[in-house]
């Protein structure tokens, strides 16, 4: 607070010390400044100088920036006059107590006074407004800062409370497969190794491609159907385009763990995934359903839980207007619709 206070002195310093030094020279009749010069230039800044404070501390926080405009303007137009008038009753009684060894008289008609007043108070008003404009500027640049930052930890928040839980699922679901010499272990395996890959290394950026995130979401289809076997109906449709867009990584997949979690994986016989994405014209829609099993053994509420609050929380931020999102929970079903303006490369 010091140095702004400080830094602020040093700004009205310097613009005094340059408005003196232009007008001193304006004045002068001679290449030589006398001292009659600095007396007269002195005594002409009076009146500038109540203008402008009266300007700056009064006139612009009370009625420009809590948008008065009209009363602004009044008042403004009702100093500029002031400051004229003012310049003048200087010259003609304040300058006998100020300089008595001297005798001015106002050397400039009311019409050119009004000239200088109007140059010295619209000048500090734009000085005003264009500081406030650059704070806004850097105000929005920090906002945007924090909203990358906060997408960033969100992102590492989301990513650290998938790993743990879906690989130890997974690897179980892997070593059943591994005693029974499975035919189809090396292929899951691969299929693992590609989602521990895009998880570890590929999504770490703000926006990743779309088709990458598309077949991650496959791998980890088909590597659920795995878990449930055949007591879950899994279904999933991709439709459209997916070259040459982008898109948030793990916006989708909290909905689809969602959906096993209180759905597909209570192992029972009418236990139904379904899932569509579709991709027309750079809009992502996407629509879940998921059955609740009547006979759960606890009361489920597939709303809330971490991952579905960090992902209302990242597409808040990470894109505001441009997407739509609904979840619903009737007595035997969960859904989700989500639509999504996405990024082009």
């Amino acid at each position: 607070m010091k140095r702004v206070l400080q830094n602020r002195r040093l700004h009205h310093l310097l613009f005094w010390g340059l408005s003196f030094y232009v007008l001193i020279h304006y004045f002068s009749y001679e290449e030589k400044l006398s001292k009659i010069d600095y007396v007269y230039t002195a005594l002409f800044h009076i009146s500038l100088v109540m203008g402008v404070y009266i300007n700056l501390l009064f006139l612009i926080p009370g009625f420009l920036r809590r948008e008065k405009y009209f009363l602004y303007m009044l008042c403004f137009v009702i100093v500029w006059i002031a400051v004229a008038y003012m310049n003048e009753f200087t010259f003609e009684y304040v300058s006998d107590f100020l300089a008595p060894n001297y005798f001015f008289i106002s050397s400039y008609e009311i019409a050119e006074l009004l000239k200088f007043s109007i140059v010295y108070l619209g000048l500090t008003t734009l000085l005003k407004l264009s500081e406030s404009w650059f704070k806004v500027i850097e105000t929005e640049k920090r906002l945007v800062e924090m909203k990358q930052k906060q997408s960033e930890t969100e992102l590492l928040a989301l990513k650290s409370n998938i790993h743990p839980h879906f690989l130890f699922n997974n690897l179980n679901s892997l070593y059943a497969l591994a005693r029974k010499k499975s035919d189809e272990t090396p292929g899951y395996i691969l299929q693992l190794s590609d989602l521990m890959r895009y998880m570890i290394y590929e999504s770490n950026d703000q926006h990743v491609d779309l088709e990458k995130e598309i077949a991650y979401i496959t791998n980890y289809l088909e590597l659920q159907k795995l878990r449930c076997k055949n007591k879950t109906r899994i279904r999933y449709l991709i439709e459209g385009e997916l070259k040459h867009q982008k898109i948030a990584p793990f916006l989708m997949i909290p909905f689809i763990e969602n959906s096993f979690k209180h759905g597909g994986l209570n192992q029972f016989d009418r236990d139904i995934i379904d899932l569509s994405i579709r991709i027309e014209n750079g809009i992502l829609e996407m629509d879940l359903c998921n059955s609740i099993p009547k006979q759960s053994s606890k009361e489920i509420d597939p709303i809330g839980g971490f991952g579905i609050e960090n992902v209302k929380s990242r597409l808040e931020s990470l894109y505001p207007n441009k997407h739509d999102l609904h979840l619903s929970k009737q007595e035997d079903e969960y859904k989700v619709a989500l639509k999504l303006e996405l990024n082009h490369e």
